[in-house]
């Protein structure tokens, strides 16, 4: 069982008491699944401990239905609700357009339970004529599911995967049997989704090594078995391949199974051209291996310097790296803010005194407390009445507080280029997030001139999720990033990296794109919850994989030098 797993039977309780008419469960259990999705320990952990009930959204009732399910893998009221409602709601909720109640419709009238049903009726235009529809509807609905049969690929996002991954290599580690365990692959390399994952280690026991390996918790299925490699279906929806390499061979090993595939031909290029062969056992020199047991020594060898994972995609960084050129990019531990904070002010489930501890806990100096406005009704979004006594009250815990809380908003850019608050209040504050959530219809010269208007109007600080992706569920604005960047520069505006794994916007091609047009970048987890303070982490890696230094990033500037950047 994995917390993805519960999560999504909460979810589909929820989704199924929606379509039911109940007023307040629906809400419960998708504040408890959100919670769920969000941890970064197993919820089983948290049951054995006895502390259900202290999760966000945990009552007696749900925390009955997480027991039932880690105990027998089933929820009574999931399966129940399901005679009823038959219909894939996971995959659903991938899918913009279709809420629960929408989706009950096509149901009751169509018999569409999944994504292929939904395909035949589309391609017999069978859902335009039904009440509440309509040819427009039909057609968006289309567009939509297009896209995610085309970015369903079966990756998972680094954020629910990448604490589970080195879960894994603890376990392995702790058992006594391994030297030497490490995460390759896209994990390695922080890449924004995970197709899979792949496991090194070093061991003077392989047979109990790998038997140990294959009767894990975390293994619902045995693919391959061997003495050096070993092949399992995780709980979490990911295979994994295990392989026991020696000693002498780590390190050319690591360099291989980090890839990327189009990094590893080109360094193979590179080997051939001074005569030597490089694979997953060593550098060689016809039957001699000159190097092999650390990738630093690899790299060496082939005159290069060794280089960070995230920079693995054939970006320029082999190049980088023959004139001594590599980037020293920025470090976790150099970042001193988290610059995209929400509270239950808003749409967030935390006060701003617990945000501001977890953060201060994580050794942060400062976070920007950035609740939406007013036109973002969904989310709660604040007007100016509720503002300023938020702000009153940021000063009173400044007063008083080691950790110090900017005041900020994620501003709604109007569909005219207008901004969704009073030019005086968003003087007064100190980090302006400038956004795009709404009437994105747009052509991709309209949406272009609306974001160019905020950008020069001397009040944002920064564009927010600058694409508005959200990966295998929502495709990224078309918008003229030229420009943009352009006016960017001139105005001193900020882009923001979204460290939220679904966001993960700026993606970090446009990052390197845009730091080679000397445009700064502001960094944010995006937390709706404690939980979600972890992904400025997230962040940092998109900023390492973008090419960026500690002197790109406003996060490496205390709280004082934050303050001068609105002044």
């Amino acid at each position: 069982m994995s917390n993805e797993e519960l999560a999504d039977r909460l979810y589909d309780i929820a989704d199924m008491l929606e379509i039911e008419g109940v007023q307040w469960e629906p809400r419960a259990y998708r504040t408890a699944a959100m919670t769920i999705s969000s941890l970064s320990t197993d919820v089983s952990e948290v049951y054995r401990q006895g502390k259900l009930t202290e999760l966000e959204g945990v009552g007696k009732s749900i925390a009955g239905s997480i027991e039932e399910y880690i105990k027998t893998g089933e929820i009574e009221k999931w399966k129940k609700l399901k005679k009823k409602y038959d219909i894939d709601f996971s995959t659903f909720r991938k899918m913009r357009g279709l809420g629960p109640k929408r989706l009950y419709v096509l149901y009751k009238k169509l018999g569409i339970k999944n994504v292929e049903d939904l395909k035949n009726a589309l391609d017999k235009n069978k859902i335009r004529d039904l009440e509440g529809f309509g040819e427009k509807s039909e057609e968006e609905i289309k567009k939509n599911l297009n896209f995610l049969l085309k970015s369903n690929t079966g990756r998972k996002l680094l954020g629910s995967v990448i604490e589970y991954a080195y879960n894994l290599r603890d376990e392995l580690m702790k058992s006594g049997f391994f030297e030497k365990v490490e995460i390759a692959g896209s994990t390695r390399r922080m890449k924004e989704t995970v197709g899979d994952l792949d496991i090194l280690c070093v061991s003077t026991n392989p047979s109990k090594g790998m038997d140990f390996a294959r009767n894990m918790k975390e293994v619902k299925n045995v693919i391959v078995s061997g003495e050096t490699k070993t092949s399992v279906d995780l709980d979490i929806g990911l295979s994994c391949d295990i392989r026991i390499v020696k000693k002498e061979s780590f390190g050319s090993a690591m360099q291989y199974f980090t890839g990327n595939k189009d990094h590893n031909v080109k360094l193979r290029k590179i080997a051939i051209s001074k005569g030597l062969k490089l694979n997953e056992y060593g550098l060689f020199k016809g039957k001699t291996a000159i190097a092999g047991a650390s990738e630093e020594g690899v790299y060496k060898a082939l005159g290069l310097d060794w280089m960070p994972p995230e920079l693995r995609e054939n970006m320029g960084e082999l190049e980088a790296a023959a004139n001594h050129s590599l980037p020293h990019l920025v470090e976790l531990s150099k970042i001193k803010g988290d610059l995209h904070v929400h509270t239950l002010d808003s749409d967030g489930a935390d006060t701003l005194e617990q945000m501001a501890a977890a953060a201060e806990k994580r050794g942060l100096s400062y976070i920007a407390l950035t609740n939406h406005s007013r036109s973002l009704k969904i989310a709660n979004g604040l007007d100016e009445g509720r503002f300023s006594p938020l702000m009153d009250k940021i000063d009173k815990f400044n007063s008083k507080s080691r950790i110090k809380v900017l005041k900020g908003v994620e501003l709604e850019i109007l569909k005219d280029g207008s901004l969704d608050l009073p030019s005086k209040l968003l003087k007064s504050m100190d980090f302006v997030l400038g956004a795009l959530h709404q009437n994105l219809k747009m052509s991709r010269h309209e949406l272009t001139e609306r974001l160019l208007k905020a950008i020069n109007s001397g009040l944002i600080s920064c564009v927010a999720h600058p694409t508005d992706r959200l990966i295998s569920q929502r495709e990224a604005l078309d918008l003229d990033f030229d420009r943009i960047f352009s006016a960017c520069k001139n105005n001193d505006v900020l882009l923001e990296i979204d460290g939220f794994p679904d966001r993960s916007d700026l993606p970090f091609d446009m990052v390197k794109k845009a730091k080679e047009e000397k445009i700064r970048f502001s960094l944010g987890s995006d937390s709706h919850r404690l939980e979600h303070l972890r992904f400025l982490d997230l962040a940092v890696a998109i900023a390492r994989r973008g090419w960026l230094e500690g002197k790109d990033i406003v996060n490496t500037l205390g709280y004082e030098d934050i303050l001068k950047l609105r002044r």
